[in-house]
């Protein structure tokens, strides 16, 4: 098997179409079982007019977890002509609703149309539309976007600065889509409303603490391995003990902050809700991609200010200040929209933790690299932790 470097995922597998035929669905491992080589290659071929000439699966133990088949394809037209790389995605349609894929790929089309090539829009098939429906999933083709998910190996101001500067403008575009009727659901903009994501998190904490942290501790207690985990195990208990801990200490003072903003207006506007390190894809200092708009519908831009700063500087806040500067040069964001990212920030370390442990005790979601989503864990609790020593810092 050949392998060569990959610009935005962890390698995995590659496959070339003399394997096709004695290959089975089991070889992918992102893909369903029911998803069989042949379905790839006709919806490959409905949207480009060619053949995948091979197919390469990626690394989806990732901070998110969509439920979506992801493949990096690479396609020749023509003998004569160069490869091209796409980014074969498929949706199993009660993740994404049709009406809410087609409306996502609508503001995605705007954006780019508004000057934001970072944005990757999907093609549309030989049928006219950016969906194929095939093997139980709603498929889609969009062009494989340059670059690297790199800033934590080179976060200097230039790319920060950059990167809010991409961001808000990704945003002042999509300030300005008009959805259509079928899609105002999810993409309609507001001038003033309560943001849906404070009544989400208040929830989910109210929830964490009245019941799912007693359920989450007896199932630590109870149970003995986690199959791939072998010899990580041990430590991901520890961790994931430490992380509940943490998470009561802090889940009162974070869910007052959130409280405060519970009834207060902000404009919405269609973001991207889940735009962080591993989204932001750079070619030096300059942003080449914003890729993986599925988490996209309406909110308030502190939303994306508090997915992304976070994950980029963490408890920084001088650099927060320098990252704000840079969004302010572009679009207007006022001091309540600045200081509600900082609070949405303190609830995704909060809740971050006891959603991976949901995924891993609860769901039983099988990740293929464990010392990779155990350092992810410890991530969480190191930010968790000075959380809680900024709220307690007697002990």
């Amino acid at each position: 098997m050949l392998n060569w470097p990959d610009s935005n995922a962890g390698m995995t597998r590659i496959f070339y179409p003399s394997w096709w035929k004695s290959q089975t669905s089991a070889n992918l491992m992102a893909l369903p079982q029911f998803v069989k080589f042949h379905n790839l290659l006709q919806v490959v071929e409905s949207f480009c007019g060619a053949k995948p000439t091979r197919i390469e699966t990626l690394d989806r133990d990732s901070e998110g977890f969509s439920g979506a088949v992801v493949l990096r394809v690479f396609v020749q037209e023509t003998p004569q002509a160069s490869e091209r790389e796409y980014c074969l995605r498929g949706w199993p349609p009660e993740n994404l609703p049709r009406e809410r894929l087609l409306g996502l790929h609508h503001l995605l089309e705007h954006i780019h149309n508004c000057g934001i090539t970072q944005v990757s829009v999907p093609l549309r098939s030989k049928f006219g539309t950016s969906i194929y429906a095939e093997a139980s999933q709603f498929w889609q083709l969009e062009p494989w976007m340059p670059g690297v998910a790199d800033f934590s190996s080179d976060p200097n101001d230039t790319r920060l600065r950059n990167a809010m500067t991409v961001l808000a403008r990704w945003h002042d575009a999509a300030s300005r889509f008009e959805p259509r009727e079928s899609e105002a659901a999810w993409f309609k903009s507001f001038a003033a409303a309560n943001s849906p994501t404070i009544a989400d998190r208040l929830g989910r904490v109210e929830r964490f603490q009245k019941q799912d942290v007693a359920k989450l501790r007896q199932l630590l207690d109870t149970t003995s391995n986690l199959p791939p985990w072998g010899a990580e195990f041990e430590e991901l208990v520890e961790v994931s003990q430490r992380i509940l801990g943490l998470f009561q200490l802090s889940a009162a003072h974070v869910a007052d902050e959130l409280s405060t903003y519970r009834t207060l207006s902000f404009r919405l506007h269609p973001c991207l809700r889940d735009v962080w390190h591993d989204h932001v894809l750079f070619q030096g200092e300059q942003v080449t991609g914003l890729i993986d708009a599925s988490a996209a519908r309406t909110e308030s831009p502190a939303t994306d200010l508090a997915r992304l700063l976070g994950s980029l500087l963490g408890d920084d806040d001088e650099r927060w200040a320098v990252a704000i500067a840079a969004y302010r040069g572009v679009r207007p964001l006022s001091d309540r929209e600045a200081a509600l990212a900082r609070v949405i920030d303190q609830s995704t370390v909060l809740l971050s933790g006891l959603t991976w442990l949901e995924r891993l005790f609860v769901q039983r979601l099988n990740y293929s690299n464990p010392p990779r989503v155990l350092d992810r864990l410890r991530q969480i609790t190191s930010r968790l932790g000075r959380q809680v020593n900024r709220l307690h810092p007697n002990g």
